[in-house]
Formats: structure tokens, C-alpha cells, sequence
């Protein structure tokens, strides 16, 4: 299955999930107003209702590549090139996952910060990139030569594989333990 697909199916589970009464999975702060994902006004407590939307209009990853010096797996491509939201995030194996979030007009310059910070701790390597955070502090990485999802514990210098890729990650996301 694919990127694009596994998210699909991934928000299709998660928007059948909300309307059990759980409306909260589509509820985050208001960053900006003017958001493409924002549907009706903020409650009380500035959250705002957003819904996954399917993009129309590409992030430029070749001019990322140009300015790391490297070339990005292309299951990470098509994770920033298939829908722009707020949350994708839910339990793997044993494990509460949040990957990061794709937000128009934000999705590749986040991102971009994100990979100098990780290229700046790890000696300036990409062989693994971030793209997301476990429950117990572990960061998720996707290596950038074979596509597998690991684990990293920065504190220890270790990784442990957990998927063959990110759509196996997408695709099989639980929100219920």
C-alpha cells in the first residue's frame, strides 16, 4: 500500500472513530487562522475542528534535497506530499506514536528546521530522519536508505527497528490501545 493510501484509510478510521463521540481526534490549537484544514471557529479554549484535506499544490522536496546535499526516501516525499493535517498520531505494536504534522504554507519549512536540529546532534548525518516522537520520549525515525521505521534513543546512541516502513505504521495505527 501506499503513502497516500495507508493516510486514507488512516483519517477515514480516524473520522469513524470521532463520530463515536471522541470529536476531540479533530480538534487542535488555532495557530493561524487562515489554516485550509480549519473548519468552523475556535471554542472557548482556542481549539478548532481541522479534517485532513488532499493536496493540490505540491512542497518543492527537490529544493530540500538541494540544500541538505542528499536525496530523501521517497516514502518520506510522499508522507509531505499526500495531505496536509493536523494529527496522525495513535498506538503501533506496543507503541503510542505521533508523527509530525503536515500544515499548508508550514509543512516543508517545519520540516526543514526539524532536520537541521537532528543533522546538528548527529555529527552531520541524515542517514535516519525524524519524523516523529514515541510515548516515552524515543524519536521516530525513518532510515533513509531502506525506508524502515526505528526507534531512537538518543540518551543510549540506539535503535530498534519497528516497521518495514511508514505506510505499515499508517496502515496499522491503532487509537485504542
Amino acid at each position: 500500500m501506499a503513502v497516500k493510501e495507508a493516510m486514507k484509510k488512516y483519517f477515514k478510521m480516524r473520522k469513524e472513530t470521532a463520530a463515536q463521540g471522541l470529536d476531540f481526534l479533530f480538534k487542535t490549537p488555532e495557530i493561524d487562522q487562515g489554516l485550509l484544514i480549519y473548519e468552523g471557529m475556535a471554542d472557548e479554549e482556542g481549539y478548532r475542528s481541522w479534517k485532513p484535506v488532499e493536496m493540490t499544490v505540491f512542497p518543492d522536496i527537490k529544493k530540500l534535497e538541494d540544500e541538505f546535499v542528499f536525496y530523501l526516501h521517497t516514502s518520506i516525499a510522499a508522507y509531505f506530499s499526500s495531505y496536509w493535517f493536523a494529527d496522525l498520531d495513535g498506538f503501533f505494536k506496543d507503541h503510542y506514536i505521533a508523527l509530525e504534522s503536515v500544515l499548508p504554507n508550514t509543512e516543508i519549512n517545519s520540516f526543514r528546521e526539524l532536520l537541521k536540529g537532528y543533522k546538528k546532534a548527529h555529527g552531520n548525518s541524515l542517514e535516519n530522519i525524524p519524523i516523529g516522537i514515541e510515548g516515552e520520549g524515543l524519536v521516530v525515525v525513518v532510515d533513509n536508505s531502506s525506508g524502515k521505521i526505528r526507534l531512537e534513543d538518543y540518551e543510549r546512541g540506539t535503535f530498534e527497528d519497528l516497521a518495514e516502513s511508514i505506510e505499515d505504521v499508517i496502515e496499522n495505527m491503532r487509537l485504542k490501545k
